[in-house]
């Protein structure tokens, strides 16, 4: 279950902090099981604006409500790593994921997501939050 909405990039943040409660609300209102930690997803980024999702993934969905609807994480091969830190790191661990994506020359085959492994909440040291990235990609 999911909210896509745009915002400019370094809105991210903010944004993340309304809708992932705001699903999460749905999710347990709903009494949905999920599956997963929450994610976002991006779908592009054109001139500082950003087109991206962000959800829980859980076991069946719902037909949603409001701005929460159904969505669906793609399956595939993939390109994925772990960022240990704080979320403003993650510019600097998307970018070693692109380099290694065309050391091995691949390319992407789709929009990468990112799980949110560590709560904020249950843990207050930036340093020790875990993020995984994923972005589908095929040989180039």
């Amino acid at each position: 279950m999911a909210i896509r909405t745009t915002c400019r990039a370094v809105e991210i943040g903010g944004i993340l902090r309304e809708i992932l409660p705001e699903v999460w609300g749905y999710v347990e209102s709903h009494e949905l099981k999920p599956v997963g930690p929450p994610f976002t997803r991006f779908y592009s980024y054109v001139d500082g604006v950003v087109d991206l999702e962000g959800g829980i993934p859980v076991e069946n969905t719902a037909d949603g409500e409001g701005r929460v609807k159904p969505s669906e994480l793609p399956g595939g091969t993939v390109a994925t790593t772990i960022h240990t830190g704080p979320y403003e790191k993650l510019p600097e661990a998307h970018d070693a994921l692109h380099g290694w994506m065309r050391e091995h020359k691949k390319e992407s085959a789709g929009s990468q997501w990112e799980f949110y492994i560590t709560d904020p909440g249950e843990e207050p040291d930036p340093a020790r939050w875990k993020t995984e990235l994923i972005w589908p990609i095929r040989d180039a």
